[in-house]
């Protein structure tokens, strides 16, 4: 029992860690503060496509997902055009019985970003994931097209 709340004390100082680690944003502009929230089992996939018309951080998507079961969560992450000089950011955190596990990625349009995450385990199948995605660009202006890819 001391070993579940240390990992639900562990893993809620993570979670008020990011949520109060997002970047302030305009008075109006409120959209990126608020998460994407979907719920995922063994077996399931979504596809996002998102549409940034802000640059960071206004522009940045948040996601929340809660997984039932245990396994890997893939998260694919493509942009929908090539520009040069843009460079895409995949950044969050893994929460489960199996550990927290922090990611960051960071590449170039024209190629596409992977990330997998281990969640939960027999004993305890059930985890979160709370990641912001968002495109940087030296060259053009927003609005920016990408494609997210959820698997579990």
């Amino acid at each position: 029992m001391k070993k579940v709340l240390s990992h639900l004390t562990h893993s809620w100082v993570i979670v008020v860690i990011l949520f109060f680690s997002i970047c302030p944003a305009f008075a109006l502009e409120t959209n990126a503060l608020i998460p994407t929230i979907e719920i995922l089992t063994p077996g399931m996939g979504r596809t996002i496509t998102i549409t940034q018309d802000y640059n960071f951080p206004q522009g940045s998507s948040q996601f929340l997902v809660f997984l039932i079961g245990y396994g890997v969560l893939n998260i694919y992450w493509s942009s929908e055009y090539d520009t040069e000089g843009d460079i895409l950011i995949l950044t969050g955190a893994g929460i489960s019985t199996a550990g927290i596990v922090p990611f960051f990625k960071r590449g170039k349009a024209g190629g596409y970003l992977e990330v997998g995450i281990e969640i939960g385990s027999e004993r305890s199948p059930c985890g979160l994931v709370w990641f912001s995605s968002w495109i940087h660009s030296s060259v053009n202006d927003p609005p920016y097209s990408y494609s997210l890819q959820l698997s579990y």
